[in-house]
């Protein structure tokens, strides 16, 4: 399989250094392996990073950290604030470049089937490549997080994982993948509050089940720590599906709004990992009322770094 894939990798421990970068080192140091970054979250006590590369190289990374992850993250122990099911909770895959959509779905199989293979852990399929409607998000598979759902796939047919037994792991839990045609982008706002119960109800707003943005399936109201000044506040955390047809701009301002109802003001929007140039020129286009943008000129061709790129290629 030529070309590049991006994935963005889970973790469910953001607090403990030594297995965290246990399991990041298997990112480290590998041809054809990019490690982008990673940003343990001791509030959320999750590790996500970014990893681009070639398919056969990732896929190796991948579970070598998996292999990781489970001999050293316990989820009988886990205390975590978010969403989650598993010590490695989920894999998202995505098309970089020079590759289809048909062959990230492919990926994201032959990845599922080892990791039961290698570890016994049980897989579930998200995304493009969901068994069934209600998995192709992440909310109804993790719904009562790792135990709730250890309880429910034992009972409840509908629950049961793609890949193993009709029973999670007893430490592992269980990993979700899947292939994403679009980036998700993943957008915190920070709110001037220390009141959770503020951020929640914020958070079922922009949420598409409860009245807010299709693009946002997911959402969750945060304690958070706002890093430049330390300040305790909450964060309102989404994930967006496609945030060019649901621009983050829209979704900063409808937060700003609502919370202003409360008394509340906006501290500082965080966007967590990596987003594409033209979410950015997007946002910056609305904000500054950008004329050349939408005018005559492709704004591609208005960013340095896109013309030195293709000097470099």
């Amino acid at each position: 399989m030529a070309g590049y894939i991006l994935t963005d990798p889970n973790f469910s421990d953001g607090t403990n250094k030594e297995v965290i970068e246990a399991i990041i080192d298997q990112f480290r140091g590998r041809d054809g392996v990019k490690l982008i970054g990673y940003d343990p979250d001791p509030d959320f006590d999750r590790l996500p990073a970014e990893v681009l590369g070639r398919p056969e190289a990732v896929k190796e990374a991948l579970l070598d950290a998996a292999g990781k992850a489970f001999e050293l993250i316990n989820m009988e122990n886990y205390k975590g604030h978010h969403p989650h099911i598993g010590a490695f909770d989920t894999i998202e895959i995505y098309a970089a470049k020079g590759i289809t959509i048909e062959e990230c779905k492919e990926f994201a199989e032959d990845l599922g089937q080892e990791i039961f293979k290698r570890y016994q852990v049980p897989v579930y399929f998200t995304g493009k490549n969901a068994r069934r409607p209600e998995n192709e998000g992440l909310t109804f598979i993790r719904k009562g997080n790792y135990q709730g759902a250890k309880a429910a796939v034992l009972v409840d047919p509908n629950r049961a994982p793609d890949i193993g037994p009709a029973k999670l792991h007893p430490t592992a839990g269980a990993t979700i993948i899947g292939a994403l045609e679009d980036h998700d982008a993943y957008f915190n706002v920070l709110l001037d509050t220390t009141d959770l119960s503020i951020a929640k109800k914020l958070s079922s707003i922009v949420r598409d089940r409860t009245g807010g943005f299709t693009a946002i399936q997911g959402t969750i109201g945060l304690p958070q720590i706002h890093r430049r000044t330390g300040k305790a506040c909450v964060a309102v955390s989404c994930e967006i599906s496609n945030p060019l047809k649901t621009p983050i701009h829209r979704i900063f301002n409808l937060l700003k709004s609502e919370a202003a109802r409360y008394g509340v003001n906006v501290l500082a929007g965080q966007i967590c990992g990596t987003i594409s140039a033209e979410v950015l020129v997007q946002t910056a286009e609305w904000y500054l009322q950008l004329e050349s943008i939408n005018g005559p000129w492709d704004y591609k061709k208005q960013i340095l770094e896109n013309h030195l790129l293709e000097l470099e290629s």
